[in-house]
């Protein structure tokens, strides 16, 4: 079975330079799947104004949810108590 690019370990990476490599990979497929959410929008396919309402409050709320998890994360750190 072949590895996955984002499950390959590099030798000596730090955590930064993971974090870009898995944002940018994670990033470029998550743009690509929104594109193809948008060939939607053609005469091809039959929908409502509803079914548009539901698709963007979908992916509004799955982008509101990681943002809160990414502030989450950034508030923690910088409340931490150091002497």
């Amino acid at each position: 079975m072949e590895e996955n690019e984002e499950n390959q370990n590099v030798p000596n990476e730090t955590k930064e330079a993971r974090f870009k490599r898995l944002a940018e990979q994670r990033v470029a497929t998550t743009l690509d799947k929104i594109r193809l959410i948008g060939n939607l929008a053609t005469s091809q396919y039959s929908y409502n104004g509803d079914q548009v309402a539901k698709i963007f409050a979908a992916l509004k709320g799955a982008i509101a949810d990681v943002e809160d998890k990414f502030q989450r994360t950034l508030e923690r750190k910088r409340d931490k108590f150091h002497l």
